[in-house]
């Protein structure tokens, strides 16, 4: 009976370990085909974007002008004072700095304005504008 009982357990055994190799064997043909897809997309997306860039670097080259087809320009001819200004112009840029809503509350507060007037200026909640005075503010 114990040897029956053996020979089952072998033969099962036997079965689990084909069973788990043949799921690897997919697993595996499964993880080739993907890579194989993935890099058939990229390959594709790569020949895109190259035609792409050919098609950019011939429109640029039809389309401007080389630089031996300008004409140079002479710097004897040119102002020192004009080109001074105009350098000046070209090198000021317009920065816009905005103050964070804790630093208008608190502008406001120190002008003299009540917590409901901040909120109401402001548009901001009553309890906030409260809030960050208490926080930040002089009580």
């Amino acid at each position: 009976m114990v040897s029956i009982a053996l020979i089952i357990s072998f033969l099962l055994h036997i079965i689990t370990l084909f069973a788990i190799y043949q799921l690897l064997k997919q697993i595996q043909m499964k993880k080739e085909t993907n890579t194989s897809e993935f890099q058939a997309i990229l390959d594709t997306y790569l020949q895109e974007i190259k035609e792409e860039n050919d098609r950019l670097q011939k429109a640029v080259s039809e389309g401007w002008p080389n630089e031996q087809q300008q004409p140079a320009l002479k710097m004897d001819n040119i102002d020192p004072a004009l080109e001074a200004t105009n350098l000046n112009e070209k090198n000021e840029s317009k920065d816009y700095m905005e103050a964070s809503l804790y630093s208008r509350i608190l502008q406001l507060y120190d002008q003299g304005l009540t917590e409901s007037e901040i909120a109401r200026k402001l548009n901001c909640g009553k309890t906030e504008a409260a809030l960050i005075i208490k926080l930040y503010g002089k009580n």
